[in-house]
């Protein structure tokens, strides 16, 4: 009995051992990969680190000094607020439209993995062709869209991307035409997993379409809804590409926001510190969005 105990002892001592082994490389993945650059890069946002060929004994620390230099800058606000404005532009259109869509699909469409195929086609779609493509719809003086408009009667079309007040518009226009697949090929998974049964059990109790969307689709999907928000939140807040080819942060300052603006800072400007800084604030700020979002959740999961 003892013998037996023993070796069973040593069998899970060795099996432990084992998923060690296996956990290992992930963990020195995330360790050199994710929490070692967020320590370094705090550590960078507290020293004068101008540039990557600066000497690093010339290198000293400063304390608070870049944050304080952050707070006063204006670009940051107008960068922070245009971050903020294409959450408002994008996500709630994004998810009703593909919302119904999905409804739709689900519902209504017999060749439902030909259109879940077409609508996802943007998403995977490299970003410089996308940004490409739309650079040439909203051309502002021969593009498609121009064109339609003057077509019926609008003579004074914008100059959309080259314009102050619908540059921004203009692009979370394409980032919820290239994202909408995603949210749609969600949905729908989210959709399958709704027992019939609810459905026809509302039928019977006289129960229409919109009823049955508002007490049995919704709340069913409201994990998926409250995921795909965060998702979309940190996506909105990580948006470079398209501006980078589109718009370079212009016209003005129209359509900088804080990762553009921290590239230019860190890595044109070369002011890695500065760079560093912004880093950690827009990490604190999406941070505290997406507890904020989480906390609201399981509020509304409990009610």
């Amino acid at each position: 009995m003892e013998l037996t105990t023993r070796k069973t002892k040593s069998l899970r001592k060795n099996e432990i051992f084992a998923g060690y082994m296996f956990i290992l490389p992930c963990l020195f993945f995330l360790l050199f990969m994710a929490i070692l650059p967020v320590f370094l890069t705090v550590f960078i946002s507290l020293t004068n680190w101008g540039s990557v060929a600066t000497d690093l004994s010339k290198i000293s620390f400063v304390g608070f000094e870049n944050y304080k230099d952050l707070f006063k800058d204006a670009t940051f606000y107008t960068a922070l607020k245009n971050n903020i404005l294409l959450l408002f532009y994008t996500i709630p259109i994004q998810l009703i439209l593909s919302f119904i869509l999905a409804v739709l699909i689900n519902k209504y469409c017999y060749f439902k993995n030909f259109f879940k195929s077409i609508y996802f086609l943007p998403y995977i779609s490299s970003t410089v062709a996308v940004a490409t493509i739309w650079m040439v719809v909203l051309q502002p003086s021969y593009g498609p869209v121009t064109e339609m408009l003057k077509a019926i009667g609008i003579e004074n079309t914008p100059k959309w991307l080259s314009d102050l007040h619908w540059a921004l518009p203009s692009l979370s226009g394409m980032v919820v035409w290239q994202n909408l697949g995603y949210d749609i090929i969600i949905i729908l998974a989210a959709l399958q997993t709704v027992p019939l049964e609810l459905y026809e059990s509302a039928e019977m109790d006289g129960a229409n379409w919109f009823v049955k969307i508002r007490k049995i689709t919704l709340p069913m999907i409201t994990p998926t809804i409250f995921f795909l928000i965060i998702y979309e939140t940190m996506e909105t807040f990580r948006i470079f590409d398209q501006i980078s080819v589109l718009t370079d942060g212009g016209p003005g300052d129209a359509t900088q926001v804080l990762v553009y603006y921290l590239y230019k800072q860190a890595f044109r400007n070369s002011h890695i510190n500065y760079g560093a800084a912004i880093t950690v604030v827009l990490f604190i700020i999406v941070f505290v969005i997406t507890l904020v979002q989480w906390i609201g959740r399981k509020k509304w999961v409990h009610e």
